[in-house]
């Protein structure tokens, strides 16, 4: 064999072989479980699952379906939803923290409880006092004016005034308590998740201590 004879039957071999290396096979499995093979991937298959082999058969990339909008929504829920927490756990560690600084012990906490609820009470109290002594006013004018009524005279421009007067200062005063009350309630979850959240910083922080 003559030389260039032999360099044609290498550079035949060398296409040959860079062909085979750049040739592409497909595999995929149908919704009915068929497996099927190609060199280039069905129309219908392009956006599902399926794997690119090379000449010996070996997978060398793997396609996965191609997502939905409703998984592309529940992708982005998902990231609001861990943003949420993520925002959530960094308050309440700022929370905490803020708890450790502000009181010295838990009997700090249950005193200054037991002074605020002290004084919403006393202020309902107050309230009610004054409720009591308005609804007694109220009734004595109404029954000047019914007195009046019934004596053939007009009720007086003042004495409606002071009615009204008495009315709005009774609705007052009600919701004036109605409003202590539930302040009353805050307050009481206000420094009931404080002192939680003061004992499980505390104790954490003391687990540290006898880690170290």
């Amino acid at each position: 064999m003559n030389k260039l004879m032999i360099l044609l039957v290498v550079t035949v071999s060398f296409s040959t072989s860079d062909v085979l290396a750049k040739k592409k096979m497909y595999k995929w499995v149908d919704e009915n479980g068929n497996i099927s093979y190609s060199d280039m991937v069905q129309p219908e298959q392009i956006k599902k699952a399926h794997e690119e082999l090379n000449v010996q058969g070996v997978v060398v990339e793997k396609i996965g379906n191609a997502r939905t909008p409703e998984e592309f929504y529940a992708e982005k829920q998902e990231k609001i939803r861990f943003r949420k927490e993520e925002e959530k756990q960094k308050k309440l560690k700022e929370k905490r923290n803020n708890i450790i600084k502000a009181y010295t012990d838990e009997d700090e906490i249950i005193r200054l409880k037991n002074e605020r609820l002290s004084s919403l009470e006393r202020n309902i109290e107050l309230a009610e006092q004054s409720l009591v002594f308005q609804r007694k006013s109220k009734e004595e004018l109404m029954s000047r004016a019914a007195d009046s009524e019934r004596n053939g005279q007009e009720v007086s421009k003042a004495l409606k005034s002071r009615i009204e007067i008495i009315k709005d200062k009774i609705s007052y005063q009600l919701k004036f308590i109605k409003v202590k009350k539930n302040e009353i309630k805050r307050v009481q979850r206000k420094f009931e998740k404080d002192l939680q959240i003061y004992r499980e910083a505390n104790n954490a922080l003391k687990g540290r201590v006898r880690q170290k």
